[in-house]
């Protein structure tokens, strides 16, 4: 996954973030319906706050634990954020993602999320979770190949401003297999 610059699925190109996508991060993810069903934005969500994100993303990127990619479809721009980040004290890395909400229900999160699994599996464990209250989420994750594991965690989000329990999900290939025929450009 370290050398996968860009992963192509039928209608989006997930690829990584630059500065120009800060406005569209801090207006897409600073959504009050976005920030509360993940942990990391805040709401407001400033342009600058989301520059300052993506260079800490280029910053630890030698360390090889945080793989995020920008999703764009044709003539929208950059319309939702995909990554998988290594969990302290574990092998595992957790996987999150969001989609501006006009584009809600038009099949890009899942789309994404195969796309961006048929690579993040090589990397070992990949875990998830969402908000008890945002099953589709769920119902997204199980899709792509996710299964519930029967665990609950509480977990802060910086949009609710509190924290909310979460249902634990792990990747279960062996349960579904996940084939979207993504094509994928690598350094080398």
């Amino acid at each position: 996954m370290r050398d996968v610059i860009e992963i192509e699925t039928e209608r989006l190109r997930l690829r990584a973030l630059s500065m120009r996508d800060a406005p569209a991060i801090a207006r897409y993810a600073g959504d009050p319906q976005v920030a509360r069903m993940i942990s990391s934005a805040p709401v407001p969500y400033l342009p600058i706050a989301a520059e300052g994100w993506i260079m800490t993303l280029r910053a630890r990127a030698a360390l090889g634990e945080d793989f995020v990619f920008g999703f764009e479809v044709e003539g929208a721009g950059l319309i939702g954020v995909i990554g998988a980040h290594k969990k302290h004290g574990s092998a595992a890395f957790d996987v999150g993602y969001w989609v501006a909400p006009p584009f809600w229900g038009r099949g890009f999160a899942t789309e994404a999320l195969r796309g961006f699994i048929a690579e993040a599996r090589t990397l070992g464990a990949l875990v998830a979770g969402h908000f008890v209250d945002n099953p589709a989420s769920g119902r997204v994750l199980q899709k792509g190949g996710f299964a519930y594991t029967g665990e609950t965690s509480e977990q802060y989000s910086l949009g609710r401003g509190a924290r909310g329990i979460v249902k634990r999900m792990r990747y279960t290939p062996e349960r579904r297999e996940v084939s979207l025929g993504a094509r994928v450009a690598a350094v080398h």
